[in-house]
């Protein structure tokens, strides 16, 4: 009774919080409650966009509370509407799954109801509203971003589509494509579109997206997205030099998967873009691998039989090499013969051993092989478990495992080495499951510890007690995501404790197993797991929106890493400036890597998380960038939460992170010269390794024996030359062999080299790997190079093969309880070869089994050895849990005589021996272990320790610093769990230290905690370096210009972030001016010479030097329109005006504090083209001490394309533009938390009245992370733009622009239309600096009625037929004081005096 109170309460809260469920009275004995699980379960879009039909799913919870026993009759009012079988259900509750399909755009209101089937009375009601509606074709909005096709291509997709004005996500979205092209929902409201290789390339595709409207009629939205494939580079076919290796039509593989290597080296300087080659006949395409100077770059691919390698030249694809006739052979077999099943009696814990056998007579190839159940656990192996007797050419397998003795299946089917058949083998005892109570979840709890690790705990309810019998829980349905016992924080209450890392998967589901063959329902997060009590599987996590990341900057830009890492920091917002109010968000930053482009692979030890800096309200991840890395824009993933990743290709250009370098190495050291030393009694290899960039930094080399599989390693590292040094040197391995041995051949199987910035050089004869990484790149020609044939003697046969393999004469394990509260195996055994005797240095290995194929491996030593006997041992620490309440089984295998033959002793043939083959019920100890930690960077002080075993309040952690003999620092956790415990005070330090867990009598493991360390050159700000203008347009320009020369000077210090434009929606109509005039970026449109503006379609008009004004730093523009002559063209007379209207001090509220307003100006020449002014004001006037601030002005023409710097920024000025440098000195605030806003006023009129004005304000496209507005009457226009910088205390500091045309009440009719721009200058101590400029341009479209919040006069309602002539006045950060006038005449063939007037009194007025 107790329970059902509780559960009344639950339903109770549940009612209360759904505005959508209205309780019609009933029976107080039923209870009904919706407890629909969906974030959108009431108000959906149809299930096609292009149709008009919505589904809806709800979830019903009825509760009995009556204990009559009385069946209920649940139904609703709407016959089309289903109630489905009860998804839980118990005696007096159950979970009602409801369907409302096919429901066409309007609002439903569904009653349900449920009643005793006896006496219908007794009955209660709830009604669910719900609405299906059309999707808002007004307010929804298709956001494109696109890639910037820098060269890290890495996902196929070239565009991100993200949907926005819509409240609900869409259903499936119908889309009319290419075959090619995949539109892939990626979450809701975000797409990304990208095209696959099908044989042509084109710059674009063209994409329909179909929806239906209001009015129940399909439209469509058409774009033209990028092709991913089509490249931005263009080469020419002379520029390419091909190779292939070998170069041969005909070749015999001596690697399993070594496959011929082609090398295509372009000898041209690259720009921002790779060229594209592909290999037709697999669709592959090279890798860029390294670049040395004068040679080019070279690119690397693999290629199976025939190939065809093709290139972009001219933008079309043109095959540069070609090879139909290759033929590549593989020798290598990698199957076993037909396996038998013995089967033996059952263990004291009631497991049964089984043992695989087989003959063989095909050559062993030392690979590796799998052995598990079907859909069940499996594990794979290595030579020797299994190898009895024999040799790699004849050979005998046998190997013994368990399987529970009970299980509810009569059989368990068996799968060896991935054969199609399937070994099913019968269980010794069926269980009747309808007996077993069921696997079911009780609880789930989940608390976020730090970066994307979670702790969970888990608890099952109790399920049975028996010998042998056990639990686990799987995490995303993985065997190789298991909790067992080692995760139990409380045995007898089924409790289990982990810590999860999203880094490597999100949390996909929970199921929970049992050693007879059972596995529970999935669970699945946000869905209910019980209804008595009602509970959800409660655990969620954040889904980022990748594209609201923004604002990014770099500590460090334009890096020159040439043989030498740099260390950086990168500052960025997400979904504006404010800070997380949610401390599990977080990112990562993943460098893309060579091995990663060829794997696929991410490394979490090389991705940095992100922490929040409040003092400049951004994320900041501090990362290092590896030496001698890729010129150009670094190509990295910002890892968003937990299901999502943001690459930096999609960033604008002003946001990419530019690499400098002398030298690209992304490949692995190689062997340039190998040969092979063969004497009496010794043999190896002498190699030249060359690294010429990086630098070979250490290597290790595996030779193994062809018939007897005996194991040589070999490490390797610079201390190992023998001439030369590490960029090109000499290195040689030697194996010496006793006097009796075994003619056979001697193998180089694996080899793994590494250069000094972890590129990695692979190759191996057993696994397959990337053939672009082989380090025998020179010698695939020769499938004998890594082979040495050592021909013996001295045996019982000419050959030295001696076919008596080694005998076990003894075999001992022992239990040993350790002080330090865990348990380890030791283990003693001889074995004894009386002809040959026992091969040295060959280590034996026991391995120790339990149930599901669970292995460990005790390699041993040897302890003493002669002619013909050897003895070994070896000991191994057991995981908790391992062998609790199951049994655990031995074997022994790896002996080598030397006459060429192995052996090893299953657990059956130990067994039959005599020898101690299993043990039972090993205790389940309260050990104490540390597997990791936080990553710790140096000068930190806090650190989560992660392992099992740290639930106690009287445990201390202990620290022993490098350099110290003893643990010096005892530290008190600060929050302790079963699995994970946070310390704090942990001493600055940047040397690795050892950490330890004491709870006497139990102690931990030593653990060494390895900081990362940081060394930064310049203060921890964010500086925005200068970046060089791009030496290559993504498409082909179509007019050539003067390319400007860059200047350079020593960067300014950045005293905070720099913002960065959020990339914008491409506009116009085509989309930025059509091919000709721009073309659409990540940022927005970038737009070719002379085009500009934020859709292209505005365009620079030379016009005279206009005259000096000497009194006030003004200029007129006077503009006569040539191009539009007509005889029904109209003459127009335009006017504008930009001034300061005031300066005003304002306090931390944004009120206004002090006011000043200008009128005298001192005008000095400075030459032809630059004049100056300068005025005064007193600052804080009402003080004691008023300051007196000057303000200068400086205006210079510019008759040509001039590129400037100013505030660590490339300018470019347009020709006939004027650009005002202004400057402010010291001003007297009156509190530090004020600061200055200058108030401008821009004015623009005409004297024809039948017309239209618009006016915008937003932010620029074109990189330059400005401000824009724009001011248009009729085809006239006048623009502006801020630059969001200035120069403030000698240091680049970021200014705040805003619109006040609200509270300044602006003017805005069909002929005149006004704004005024405030913009905000943070407190300073010394001096400001800004650098405003003006161009003239004309544009190419009218403003009309059509237009959104354009203002007309009632008659006009057509565009003009004339041309547009529009002036921009790009303004890149006024601070200044002062007054400028600009006005700009046009004029056709007459005058207004009157309008003249009328703009010059606007002027006094606004004075």
């Amino acid at each position: 009774m107790i329970k059902k109170l509780f559960l009344l309460l639950i339903l109770t809260f549940i009612i209360t919080q759904s505005f959508t469920i209205i309780r019609v009275e009933g029976n107080p004995a039923i209870h009904v409650s919706d407890v629909s699980n969906e974030v959108y379960p009431y108000n959906k879009y149809p299930l096609d966009t292009n149709d008009s039909y919505c589904s809806f799913f709800f979830l019903v919870f009825v509760v009995d509370t009556s204990d009559t026993g009385v069946q209920l009759k649940t139904y609703t009012n709407d016959s089309s509407v289903s109630i489905s079988t009860p998804a839980f259900k118990n005696s007096s509750s159950q979970m009602l799954p409801i369907y409302a399909n096919n429901k066409t755009p309007n609002s439903y209101s569904l009653l349900f109801t449920a009643e005793y089937t006896n006496d219908s009375s007794i009955s209660t009601s709830i009604i669910i509203n719900y609405y299906c509606e059309y999707i808002p074709r007004e307010s929804m909005k298709i956001n494109l971003y696109y890639t910037g096709k820098y060269k890290h291509p890495i996902y196929p997709y070239s565009t991100i589509m993200y949907i926005t004005g819509l409240k609900y996500p869409l259903g499936r979205l119908q889309v009319d494509k290419p075959s090619n092209v995949r539109v892939d929902s990626i979450r809701p409201f975000l797409y990304h579109i990208g095209d696959d290789f099908n044989g042509v390339i084109e710059p674009n595709f063209n994409i329909s997206l179909w929806f239906l409207d209001s009015s129940n009629k399909k439209y469509s939205l058409n774009f033209t997205i990028p092709s991913l494939i089509y490249s931005n580079s263009n080469i020419q076919e002379k520029d390419i030099t091909f190779n292939i290796y070998p170069n041969q039509t005909s070749v015999t593989e001596f690697g399993y998967s070594c496959l011929p290597i082609y090398s295509i080296t372009l000898n041209e300087t690259l720009g921002l873009s790779d060229p594209f080659f592909i290999n037709k006949n697999t669709a592959f395409s090279p890798w860029a691998s390294y670049e040395i100077p004068g040679k080019g770059t070279t690119f690397l691919g693999q290629v199976l039989n025939s190939y065809s390698i093709d290139a972009q030249i001219n933008g079309t694809l043109t095959t540069i090499y070609s090879e139909q006739n290759l033929n590549v052979s593989n020798i290598f077999d990698r199957d076993f013969p037909p396996i038998q099943i013995d089967l033996s009696q059952s263990l004291p814990s009631l497991s049964s051993v089984f043992s695989i056998k087989f003959n063989s007579t095909q050559k062993f190839d030392l690979f590796d092989y799998p052995i598990g159940w079907v859909e069940g656990f499996t594990n794979t192996y290595k030579w020797p478990l299994g190898f009895e007797s024999g040799h790699n050419f004849n050979f005998s397998f046998k190997s013994s495992h368990l399987q529970s003795t009970n299980s509810v299946n009569p059989f368990n089917s068996l799968s060896f080495n991935q054969s199609p058949y399937i070994t099913k083998i019968n269980a010794p005892q069926v269980v009747d499951i309808n007996t077993l109570p069921i696997l079911e979840l009780d609880s789930f709890n989940s608390t976020h510890l730090y970066d994307q690790v979670y702790l969970f705990r888990i608890k099952i309810k109790p399920t049975y007690i028996s010998k042998g019998y056990s639990t686990y829980i799987k995490f995303n349905d993985n065997v190789n995501n298991i909790l067992r016992y080692e995760s139990m924080s409380d045995v007898e209450n089924n409790v289990y404790e982990t810590v999860v890392n999203f880094h490597v998967r999100i949390f996909e589901s929970l199921r929970i197993g049992d050693s007879y063959s059972r596995q529970s329902q999935f669970y699945f997060p946000s869905l209910y797991y019980s209804i008595d009590p009602l509970l959800k599987f409660d655990f969620q996590y954040l889904d980022l929106v990748t594209v609201l990341v923004g604002n990014v900057t770099y500590l460090l830009n334009n890096i020159d890493v040439t043989n030498k890492s740099v260390d950086n920091i990168m500052y960025f917002n997400y979904n504006g400036t404010g800070a997380p109010q949610d401390n599990t968000i977080n990112f990562s930053l993943f460098i893309f890597s060579q091995e990663f482009k060829l794997t696929g692979l991410v490394d979490l030890n090389q991705t940095r998380t992100s922490t929040w800096n409040s003092t400049i309200s951004k994320y900041q991840i501090e990362f290092t960038i590896p030496a001698n890395t890729r010129p150009g824009p670094l190509g990295f993933a910002l890892i968003c939460g937990y299901s999502s990743a943001f690459l930096s290709d999609f960033l604008p250009y002003s946001s990419q992170l530019i690499i400098e370098s002398q030298h690209f190495d992304g490949y692995g050291p190689i062997f340039s010269n190998i040969e092979k030393v063969n004497s009496s009694n010794q043999f190896g290899w002498k190699f030249t390794i060359d690294d010429p960039i990086n630098g070979f930094d250490y290597g290790d080399i595996i030779v193994r024996g062809e018939m007897d599989s005996s194991i040589y390693r070999f490490h390797l590292t610079t201390q190992n030359l023998t001439r030369g040094d590490r960029f090109n040197g000499d290195y040689q391995i030697n194996i010496t062999l006793p006097s009796k041995c075994a003619s056979q051949n001697y193998i180089i199987t694996e080899v793994k080299l590494y250069d000094t910035q972890g590129y990695q050089g692979e190759f191996s004869i057993s696994s397959g790997f990337n053939s672009v990484k082989n380090p025998f790149i020179n010698y695939l020609s020769d499938p004998t190079i890594n082979k040495i044939y050592k021909t013996c003697s001295g045996g019982i046969t000419t050959d030295g093969i001696n076919s008596s393999p080694p005998i076990l004469n003894s075999f001992t394990p022992s239990l040993v309880q350790n002080a330090d509260g865990t348990q380890s195996i030791s283990f003693s055994f001889e074995a004894v070869d009386i002809q040959s005797g026992l091969k040295d240095k060959q280590y034996p290995i026991v391995y120790i089994q339990t149930t599901d194929f669970r292995t460990l491996e005790c390699i041993s030593s040897i302890t003493s050895i002669n002619e013909t006997t050897a003895t070994y041992s070896c000991t191994i620490e057991l995981p908790v849990g391992f062998g609790y309440n199951s049994d655990i089984i031995f074997s022994v295998y790896g002996f080598i005589n030397n006459g060429g033959y192995y052996s090893g002793y299953s657990s059956e043939s130990l067994k039959n021996l005599s020898f101690i083959y299993s043990m039972s019920n090993i205790a389940l100890t309260q050990a104490i272990k540390i597997n990791g930690c936080s990553k710790f960077v140096s000068g930190d002080s806090e650190l989560w320790i992660t392992g099992r075993g740290f639930n106690s309040t009287n445990q201390q952690v202990y620290v022993k610093y490098y350099g110290d003999p003893y643990f010096n620092q005892i530290i008190v956790p600060k929050k302790v769990y079963f699995s994970a415990m946070f310390i704090k005070n942990i001493k600055p330090t940047d040397k690795p230290f050892i950490i330890k867990v004491q709870d006497l009598p139990l102690v931990s493991n030593e653990f060494t905690v390895i900081p990362i360390v940081y060394n930064f050159t310049i203060p921890l700000a964010p500086t925005e370096t200068p970046t060089s203008t791009p030496t290559e347009t993504p498409t082909p320009t179509p007019t050539e210009t003067p390319t400007p020369t860059t200047p350079t000077s020593t960067p300014i210090p950045t005293s905070s972030p720099i913002p960065t434009n959020k990339p914008q929606v491409c506009l116009g109509d085509p989309v930025c001016g059509g091919t000709n005039q721009g073309y659409c970026s990540p940022t927005g449109c970038i737009c070719y010479q002379p085009w500009i503006g934020n859709d292209c379609n505005s365009q620079v008009i030379i016009i005279p030097q206009p005259s000096t004004n000497t009194s006030q730093p003004s200029t007129e523009l006077p503009i006569i329109d040539n191009n539009n002559q007509t005889s029904n063209s109209t003459n127009y007379l335009f006017k504008s005006l930009i001034s300061i209207v005031s300066l005003r001090e304002l306090n931390f509220n944004s009120n206004e504090i002090n006011l000043y307003r200008f009128d005298k100006w001192i005008y000095t020449p400075i030459n032809h083209v630059k004049s100056q002014y300068f005025t005064s004001i007193q600052s804080d006037p009402k003080s004691i001490n008023p300051l007196t601030t000057n303000i200068t002005v400086t205006l210079e023409w510019f008759n040509q394309t001039t590129i400037i710097q100013f505030a660590n920024n490339n300018i470019t000025m347009n020709p006939s533009s004027v650009k005002y440098t202004i400057e402010i000195t010291e001003y007297k605030f009156i509190n530090q938390l004020n600061s200055l806003q200058l108030i401008m006023s821009a004015l623009f009129e005409t004297s024809n009245e039948d017309t239209c004005s618009l006016k915008e304000f937003g932010d620029t496209s074109n990189g330059d992370n400005s401000n824009f507005f724009k001011i248009q009457i009729d085809n006239h226009s006048l623009y502006g733009r801020f630059i969001k910088r200035a120069i403030i205390d000698s240091k680049v500091s970021s200014i705040e622009n805003q619109l006040l045309d609200s509270e300044m009440k602006s003017i805005q009719t069909s002929s005149t239309s006004q704004s005024f721009i405030g913009i905000t200058i943070p407190n300073y101590k010394q001096s400001i600096v800004i650098d405003p400029d003006f161009s003239v341009l004309i544009d190419s479209k009218s403003i009309s009625n059509e237009d959104n919040n354009s203002v007309c006069t009632s008659n006009k309602s057509k565009l003009s037929s004339a041309q547009l002539a529009g002036i921009i006045i790009g303004s890149v950060a006024f601070t200044a004081v002062v007054i400028i006038s600009v006005v700009y005449l046009v004029v056709k063939n007459r005058k207004s005096e009157l309008f003249q007037k009328n703009v010059e009194k606007k002027l006094q007025k606004m004075n």
